[in-house]
């Protein structure tokens, strides 16, 4: 498969100016997660066997603790540094090694052509037509394949209510177990 050499910033800019939006997704999914070891590399590989990136475990120097290797329900690995992780995420108490998310939303854009580009954490990364573009900063931009973003993001609207209905849910249930009390 040939892949289209862009700089995301530039490409991204280029999409807004012609009409295309960043739009506010959330991340629904709960991930699996672990801290890594200092040095373990992590190749990032989607289902359909393509290789989207590598990258390799640093030690964050905000926290002085290493990087996180999540695994996302399709499977595929990555890594987030520690900081990030502890802002994005919270443990599940119901399922041991699962985190959920929390915080705010990202900002995303459908790419309709296969591109590659440096990643962030300087490796090349590849996304197939279809595959959204994640825009944190100009500097911060990475990609999500389009079935493991469906299958872990959502417009921002549909996740909050998602999550205002299970929150709903668990207050009637504790009330009806008080009445019960």
């Amino acid at each position: 498969m040939d892949f289209k050499d862009v700089d995301a910033y530039i490409y991204v800019s280029d999409m807004v100016d012609n009409g295309a939006e960043l739009k506010d997704y959330k991340k629904f999914a709960r991930v699996k997660a672990e801290q890594g070891r200092e040095g373990q590399e992590v190749i990032t590989q989607m289902k359909n066997g393509l290789v989207e990136t590598k990258n390799v475990v640093k030690v964050d120097p905000e926290t002085d603790e290493p990087d996180w290797i999540v695994t996302n329900p399709d499977g595929e690995q990555y890594i987030v540094p520690d900081k990030t992780f502890r802002k994005k995420y919270e443990v599940e108490v119901d399922a041991e090694g699962y985190h959920r998310p929390k915080g705010g939303p990202v900002k995303a854009v459908q790419i309709n052509e296969d591109i590659s580009f440096m990643a962030p954490w300087g490796e090349k990364m590849n996304i197939e037509k279809g595959g959204y573009l994640v825009v944190n900063a100009p500097n911060d931009i990475y990609g999500i394949q389009q079935e493991e973003f469906n299958n872990t993001y959502k417009p921002a609207e549909e996740v909050d209510k998602m999550f205002e209905s299970q929150k709903q849910d668990s207050k009637t249930l504790q009330t009806n177990i008080d009445k019960l009390m």
